[in-house]
């Protein structure tokens, strides 16, 4: 479990990152500060131990680090940790680890920014098409579903960002087919729950919502309950 948790913060640290550099020199250099640029040392990259030990303050210059880093790491350690007590109700781990450590940081990017990294997308595609081998890749069915979802942009372009469109165009080719139903229609039911949550407290109407977040949520829960959403769908049989 230790590897696990420590596993799962780095790769926080890490991805969340890179989702805000668009330089391939940051794949090279020596991890540094944003603000004095100088570079940090291994007690600095420590997930979680090194922000509450610095106060959440560069070790050098004294900047204040973005909350967003402890708030990524903590929650990928704690989905990382899950499997282990909970047991998954889609079992391909390697996939479920691929896709936390990836949308836990865009989730954070996409609630501060309303934006998805081209090269972010681009890294889940590869490496989604790598550990799962193309098991789940079917051409036509694929081609129809990106399809589908475009046609769903044109008709609701000023509902939802291209970048989210993108992102499921990934999702299904990387995924089962009814994984990617079930995740596509609990986006919309936890998304659109939420927005009537936040209205009842917004003094203004709400127009854009960040997607990512409820993207990631319910992909993990169709991670736990696929079994029980197939007995549903199938009517037990």
């Amino acid at each position: 479990m230790s590897l696990i948790i420590v596993m799962g913060g780095l790769l926080a640290s890490f991805l969340y990152a890179l989702t805000q550099t668009d330089s391939i020199s940051f794949l090279t250099r020596r991890s540094r500060c944003d603000s004095c640029s100088k570079n940090l040392k291994v007690t600095d990259l420590i997930p979680v131990i090194s922000y509450l030990k610095n106060h959440g303050r560069c070790s050098h210059c004294r900047t204040s680090i973005s909350i967003n880093y402890l708030i990524v790491e903590v929650v990928t350690i704690l989905l990382f940790v899950l499997p282990l007590i909970v047991p998954l109700g889609y079992d391909n781990m390697l996939l479920y680890y691929l896709l936390v450590s990836i949308l836990i940081p865009l989730s954070i990017y996409d609630f501060e920014t309303l934006l998805i990294p081209t090269h972010m997308l681009i890294l889940l595609f590869v490496c989604g098409l790598y550990l799962t081998g193309l098991e789940y890749m079917d051409i036509r069915l694929d081609f129809l579903t990106v399809v589908v979802l475009h046609i769903f942009y044109m008709l609701f372009k000023d509902k939802i960002g291209y970048g989210d469109i993108q992102l499921f165009s990934v999702l299904t080719m990387i995924t089962p087919f009814d994984f990617f139903i079930f995740t596509f229609l609990f986006t919309y039911i936890i998304g659109g729950i939420a927005v009537i949550v936040l209205d009842l407290f917004q003094t203004s109407r709400i127009t854009k919502v960040p997607l990512v977040p409820f993207i990631a949520a319910s992909l993990i829960t169709t991670f736990y309950l696929y079994s029980d959403f197939i007995d549903i769908y199938y009517g037990g049989f």
